[in-house]
C-alpha cells in the first residue's frame, strides 16, 4: 500500500511543477497581451489624433478656397477658377496634368497633339498654342528650378501619350 501511494505522490508533484511552468506561461502571455493591448489603444489614439488634423487641414484648405474662389486665372482664351488651381498636385508633371484636363477636358486629350504633322489624320485636334504657352509660363513660374521649357512640354506629351493609351485601352 505504501507503494502505490508513494507513486501517488510523486505524480502529484509532478503534475504541480507542470502546473506552475503552465501558469508561468499563461502569466508571460497575460504579460504580452496586456503590452500589446496598449500598443493598440497608444495606435488608435494616434490615428484619431491624424484623423483630426487631417480634418482641420481639409476645412482650412476649404476656407482657403472659398476665400480664392472669386478669383480667375487666364490660360489662353479661357480663364479657369483659381480654386481649381489650388486643388492640383504638386510634383510638376502632374501638375502640368491636371492643368490639361482643366483646360482642355479629359475627353478632348485622347485625340489632340501639340502640333501637327502632314501624317496625322484630321481626328487629332491641335491644343492652342496660346493655352499651351500659358501653362508653360505658369509651370515654369510656379516650379522655380524648372526654367527649361521643354520639360514641361516633356509632361505634356507624357500626358497626351498617356490620354491616347487609356483610350486605345478601353475601346473608346
Amino acid at each position: 500500500m505504501n507503494k502505490g501511494s508513494d507513486n501517488n505522490c510523486t505524480s502529484c508533484e509532478s503534475l504541480n511543477e507542470k502546473l506552475k511552468q503552465k501558469n508561468v506561461e499563461i502569466e508571460i502571455l497575460q504579460n504580452d497581451l496586456a503590452k500589446i493591448e496598449s500598443f493598440l489603444q497608444e495606435t488608435k489614439r494616434k490615428y484619431k489624433e491624424m484623423k483630426l488634423k487631417y480634418k482641420e487641414k481639409k476645412r482650412q484648405m476649404k476656407e482657403e478656397n472659398k476665400e480664392v474662389q472669386g478669383e480667375m486665372v487666364k490660360f489662353g482664351l479661357k480663364p479657369i477658377p483659381a480654386a481649381k488651381l489650388a486643388l492640383c498636385r504638386t510634383d510638376y508633371s502632374k501638375y502640368v496634368g491636371d492643368l490639361l484636363d482643366i483646360c482642355f477636358g479629359r475627353e478632348t486629350l485622347p485625340e489632340s497633339v501639340l502640333k501637327c504633322s502632314k501624317s496625322r489624320t484630321s481626328k487629332t485636334n491641335v491644343l492652342d498654342e496660346g493655352t499651351i504657352n500659358d501653362i508653360m509660363a505658369h509651370v515654369m513660374e510656379k516650379f522655380q528650378p524648372i526654367s527649361i521649357g521643354g520639360m514641361v512640354r516633356a509632361a505634356i506629351r507624357q500626358k497626351l501619350n498617356t490620354c491616347h493609351k487609356s483610350k486605345q485601352r478601353n475601346g473608346m
